[in-house]
């Protein structure tokens, strides 16, 4: 395994367990409800659409996406209802690797549903990102 691999797992790793994946809950503290996980490669300059059916509860809903690669990436994170699409976050990230995105996904109704869209602007390799969606309690 290479070094930049093994550090790969051991940041990702970290960052799951700092961000409440870890299975003990400590007294008041907020706890999440993983939801979704999936690890997406984008080609070098194409965009990739996934699109995630939510519960049909009305909840908060937190989507990140992690990435090592070279940027530029644009992370877009799109409400879907019914046939119409909205967006709710969109971001550019220019970074070298450590590329991270949060965007908060409001479903008062319950009756909507999450399109993420990543585009990898770099020409020469592709991103793999790795996208989380968690219902926040």
């Amino acid at each position: 395994m290479s070094f930049v691999k093994a550090c790969w797992i051991c940041a990702s790793s970290l960052w799951l367990l700092s961000a409440g994946f870890s299975p003990i809950a400590l007294a008041g503290e907020v706890q999440d409800d993983y939801l979704y996980y999936r690890d997406v490669n984008v080609p070098p300059f194409q965009k990739l659409h996934e699109f995630f059916d939510m519960p049909n509860r009305a909840g908060k809903y937190e989507v990140t996406m992690v990435s090592d690669a070279v940027g530029p990436l644009t992370f877009h994170v799109i409400r879907v209802r019914g046939d119409r699409e909205k967006t709710v976050s969109q971001r550019r990230s220019y970074k070298v690797g450590n590329h991270e995105f949060h965007a908060p996904f409001r479903n008062p109704t319950g009756g909507d549903d999450l399109i993420v869209e990543i585009a990898n602007s770099n020409p020469a390799t592709a991103a793999k990102v790795s996208v989380f969606v968690v219902e926040l309690r």
